[in-house]
């Protein structure tokens, strides 16, 4: 046999098992996909971490003290078990709640200017959407004008209310609430008038999951 052909048949041997050597190696390279093939289902969001977000609304209470209201919210979430999510979160607004009273024939005008809250949240997760309930401190400003005199102070008291949250696209949530803020009542000195800025707030945000 002459080295040509010795090579040649070599060759051929090398090329004949050179496929199942590297099948062995490296592994079968995966099958392509084909009719019926479902591709990997995406993981449900994740609620952890923090957001920040802005809202609109309508607040109305005592004395006919009512009006939109527009501001921004944040917080953190983390989850407890299975679907359990816990948090804190703050807001402020910007308030255009008024109520005018005539009392004793003198114009008695009642103003709340913005008001804001510190809350805790807990909620159930369903996937991509989260009922919850919260509840913390809310604060207010509380202002009278009356018989030429102006008088403005801020209201502490207490938030409470709930809510649902959904995901809507990768890192976006939308919230619909209703949070009741209550207030005791605030001597102004002005005619031995008093008023409260005591509220129910219907909302709704949206926020960015960082």
């Amino acid at each position: 046999m002459s080295r040509v052909t010795l090579a040649l048949a070599v060759a051929a041997s090398i090329a004949a098992i050179g496929p199942s050597l590297a099948a062995d190696m490296y592994g079968a390279p995966p099958p392509a996909p084909g009719y019926g093939y479902a591709a990997p289902v995406a993981s449900a969001p994740a609620w952890n971490g923090p957001y920040l977000g802005g809202q609109v609304g309508h607040g109305w209470g005592p004395n006919s003290l009512d009006g939109l209201q527009v501001g921004v919210y944040g917080g953190i979430n983390s989850t407890v078990g299975k679907n359990v999510v816990v948090g804190a979160e703050a807001d402020l607004n910007i308030s255009g709640q008024t109520a005018d009273r005539v009392v004793s024939g003198n114009l008695y005008k009642y103003r709340s200017d913005w008001n804001g809250s510190i809350r805790g949240r807990v909620g159930v997760a369903f996937d991509k959407v989260m009922p919850y309930a919260t509840g913390g401190v809310a604060f207010a400003d509380n202002t009278l004008k009356a018989l030429g005199r102006s008088s403005s102070t801020t209201s502490v008291g207490y938030a409470l209310g709930g809510g649902v949250e959904g995901q809507v696209v990768d890192r976006v949530t939308l919230k619909g609430e209703l949070i009741h803020e209550g207030f005791g009542r605030e001597n102004h000195g002005i005619g031995g008038a008093s008023s409260s800025v005591n509220s129910n707030i219907l909302r709704g945000g949206a926020a960015f999951h960082f």
